[in-house]
């Protein structure tokens, strides 16, 4: 995306995304509907954010496309989070969609070739159906965000799991005060479209009467493979402290810091 970010206020916060046919505009939907909202504290607060999720979710399914108000973005996804010892960030997501694309590389610039065309809703007559010269949504969710002394860069990798995941973390950040590190650690829901809320096992049962009202609850680990939930990194600068975290579980992410004067 070449382009202004989109920036939003949530509750005392500001974040900012990308616009487009990314997730970004989701994440803003379902951030307004949280902030509408009195914010439970957790895990109770989970059900404020699956409400928000599924009601952006539907509004994503059935109105987002290619419908020509917006302009084209850049098309296995890898998300990175990097701050420097300045305190500037990066929030930056790149996908193939499946494990190595098309399989084919770009004679000109050597790089693989992604097979986003599958992003495309198969039946015609949507805003996300196929057809010529049009974008297709795509589910990359970087987002910059700052509260109160706070400045923090997210993202995720895990498809139509991005979204909910970052949103979570936003909300883990600014509603209940929670550091990088035990918002990372914090266990989640994930609202990945209007079927079903998976929940992570380690979350309280009685969280289900309140989930289940909106969707059937499906109950799961937080494991390596199969991922139920997004693999999400981030970075943070608080306190004059520079700091960064991935997912807990993943064993192919991971945080590399730099020795001297910054602390990490």
């Amino acid at each position: 995306w070449v382009g202004p970010a989109r920036a939003l206020r949530y509750r005392d916060a500001e974040v900012q995304v990308v616009p487009g046919l990314t997730a970004g505009p989701t994440l803003a939907d379902a951030l307004a509907h949280m902030g509408a909202r009195e914010m439970p504290p957790l895990p109770e607060g989970l059900v404020t954010c699956a409400e928000g999720l599924r009601a952006a979710y539907a509004a994503r399914l059935s109105g987002m496309g290619d419908t020509g108000e917006v302009p084209e973005v850049p098309g296995c996804t890898t998300h990175f989070a990097i701050i420097d010892r300045a305190g500037n960030m990066v929030s930056h997501t790149q996908t193939l969609l499946s494990l190595f694309g098309a399989k084919m590389v770009s004679p000109s610039t050597g790089l693989l070739m992604n097979n986003g065309i599958m992003w495309f809703d198969p039946e015609p007559g949507g805003p996300n159906a196929l057809g010529p010269g049009k974008a297709c949504l795509m589910n990359v969710c970087p987002a910059l965000g700052s509260h109160g002394e706070a400045r923090f860069a997210l993202g995720a990798a895990g498809g139509r799991k991005i979204v909910s995941a970052v949103t979570q973390l936003v909300s883990f950040l600014v509603d209940h005060g929670l550091s990088l590190g035990e918002a990372f650690h914090a266990p989640r829901v994930d609202v990945s479209g209007l079927d079903a809320i998976v929940v992570d096992r380690l979350l309280p049962e009685e969280l289900d009467a309140g989930l289940s009202a909106l969707a059937p609850v499906i109950r799961t680990d937080r494991t390596v493979l199969p991922f139920a939930f997004a693999c999400a990194s981030g970075v943070m600068s608080a306190g004059g402290v520079r700091m960064g975290c991935t997912e807990p579980e993943a064993p192919w992410a991971d945080t590399a810091h730099e020795d001297g004067e910054t602390t990490w």
